[in-house]
């Protein structure tokens, strides 16, 4: 019990004993002095079971606890960030306080790739990366993010979800890099935004330099839509638009606004050109001290992280869309099926001829997936 506690019970039976000896023991007194002391002791009763509460609800941690340390490059108020948060305590709370995760949000630990590099030897356990990042580590992901290949959302989680997606993400590349995937997660639909104007074809984008993550794949996109890329840090985009550094840049509708990119880029065209995923991974390394009941705890959490990120997120792209409408900022525009099918075709030969049609197979798979 606190000291501050302690003094108030004290105090209480006191005045207690104080009222019983000036007064008599009546029972009219008796009643009286007795339910100051009940109330105290309701009160007491009160707070010990909201810090029971409090500490039920806190992660554990105890002398065998093994600390791990999770870096994701989102603000702590994204969908995806909530999502890792839920994973980190689920896993806390499963394996009885054996795993403690700690979630740095905000790019706080390094950005994505140095954080990966760390991983490999064990520097960093856990990172939450997305798909075009991974490209460097492994190739094959960059089948997964062909330009304009998935008809719609259903088609991309029976891709991910599916054979072609878990061989990649728990493959044998992987391995050879130190590194083991966890899951996906819904990094939505990556589309174009700019400075200038609406876009409806890529005519209209012609000329124009546009900021993409660094991925061999992502430059030839855009060069194959008669654009150039241009090399800018996640962090520096803004800027970037700010001071004609770039004309455009590409990303979810839910970065976009979070990262208020629509501020100085407010023409967002719903090209839909990758439908795009982050992937939680996890150092090789770090699984090697970590027991085998607890790995598949951890595993079978992140799957299920998974399913509660793609609620956050849908909800998340429509509330987001939403409030830039309601902004009256930002120019939407929405492309019909003619328009969409010149960006497709643009950029269709990419598919086979990328990296002399090494993905081919992998491709084939994908296309196959949403029949």
């Amino acid at each position: 019990m606190k000291l501050k506690k302690i003094l108030a019970v004290t105090l209480a039976a006191a005045m207690t004993a104080g009222a019983m000896t000036a007064c008599g023991s009546s029972g009219k007194t008796e009643e009286a002095t007795a339910a100051p002391a009940a109330a105290e002791t309701k009160a007491e009763e009160a707070q010990t079971e909201e810090t029971q509460a409090e500490e039920t609800a806190a992660p554990q941690k105890n002398a065998d606890t093994i600390t791990l340390k999770l870096a994701n490059n989102q603000p702590d108020t994204n969908a995806t960030s909530k999502a890792v948060e839920w994973f980190a305590d689920e896993v806390n709370k499963r394996t009885e306080g054996r795993i403690f995760i700690e979630v740095h949000h905000n790019g706080e630990l390094g950005d994505a790739v140095s954080c990966l590099e760390q991983a490999q030897y064990g520097g960093m356990d856990i990172i939450k990366a997305d798909l075009s990042t991974m490209t460097n580590f492994v190739g094959e992901y960059n089948a997964l993010m062909m330009p304009y290949i998935y008809k719609d959302l259903d088609h991309f989680w029976a891709a991910h979800g599916g054979e072609v997606g878990m061989s990649i993400l728990r493959g044998e590349q992987m391995k050879e890099k130190g590194l083991y995937g966890l899951t996906y997660y819904d990094a939505g639909t990556r589309c174009f935004y700019n400075t200038k104007k609406e876009i409806h074809s890529p005519e209209d984008m012609k000329g124009m330099l546009v900021r993409v993550q660094e991925s061999e794949l992502m430059m030839s996109m855009v060069e194959a839509l008669g654009a150039d890329s241009v090399a800018t840090a996640y962090s520096e985009v803004y800027s970037a638009l700010q001071t004609g550094v770039c004309d455009a840049a590409e990303n979810s509708i839910v970065n976009y606004l979070d990262t208020t990119h629509y501020e100085v880029a407010p023409y967002f065209v719903k090209d839909h050109h990758t439908r795009s995923a982050d992937i939680l991974v996890m150092s090789e390394k770090t699984r090697e001290k970590i027991s085998e009941e607890d790995l598949k705890i951890i595993d079978d959490t992140a799957l299920e992280s998974w399913e509660l990120q793609k609620d956050l997120w849908a909800e998340a792209e429509k509330v987001n869309e939403e409030k830039l409408i309601e902004s009256g900022k930002v120019t939407i525009t929405e492309l019909t099926e003619d328009e969409l099918a010149k960006f497709r075709e643009a950029c269709e030969p990419i598919w086979y001829s990328y990296e002399d049609g090494k993905y081919t197979d992998l491709i084939n798979r994908i296309v196959e997936a949403g029949n």
